[in-house]
């Protein structure tokens, strides 16, 4: 608000009493709604740093299995196994977006064929195969929560910054603005009715005079 533009009127005067009012009011729903946002984030990070600890477990177990894995059946057979895994499994992923606070969620949804018959002989293969198999499908799933926790944290955190930056906004720049302009014309319009009081009690004087 730069001074030039400033009107030394009651109504300007009221109006900027109005904006300042309503930019107060606005401050406190914001910093309502940014407590709200930031217990959400922290509950949001709590979930992610867990699932982060829980697919690192799951990955350390996993690598373990394979190692077994390998000393039992050998690399070439393992590959051969997985290659002929991917390309008759055919999984797809499914994402769908729920709108929440204003922010598109994801749901991430692993599709697999309903049949799922394994690619290899149980004769043929080592039981800590069928174990790892078993556990790089949880795994997986754990992974597809933690993409959707990352973007959700992701997007939470940004909403904050934008709070933030509105509440700064109010508190820094257009709240003392308008205090300001708000006490400029205020004492601009005092010094006007001091001195029509000052200029009429001089024509009353010379009235007064001017009769005797």
């Amino acid at each position: 608000m730069s001074f030039k533009n400033l009107i030394p009127t009651k109504p300007e005067l009221d109006h900027l009493k109005k904006k300042k009012t309503f930019s107060l009011r606005g401050e406190k729903l914001l910093d309502l709604k940014r407590v709200q946002i930031l217990k959400i984030l922290r509950d949001y990070a709590k979930d992610y740093f867990d699932l982060r600890l829980k697919m690192r477990d799951h990955l350390l177990e996993e690598i373990i299995l394979l190692k077994k894995a390998y000393e039992t059946m050998g690399i070439r057979k393992i590959n051969r196994i997985a290659n002929l895994t991917k390309t008759t499994l055919a999984p797809e992923i499914n994402i769908t977006y729920i709108h929440e606070m204003g922010i598109d969620v994801p749901k991430i949804e692993l599709i697999l064929p309903k049949k799922q018959f394994p690619n290899y002989s149980y004769s043929s293969t080592d039981l800590t195969l069928d174990i790892l198999i078993k556990r790089l499908n949880e795994v997986l799933k754990i992974i597809l929560k933690l993409a959707e926790s990352d973007f959700l944290l992701y997007h939470v955190a940004e909403e904050n910054k934008k709070l933030k930056r509105r509440i700064d906004a109010l508190e820094e720049i257009i709240i003392p603005r308008l205090s300001v302009g708000i006490k400029t014309i205020s004492e601009l319009l005092n010094d006007e009715e001091r001195e029509e009081f000052i200029r009429m009690k001089n024509i009353k004087n010379f009235l007064e005079i001017e009769n005797n």
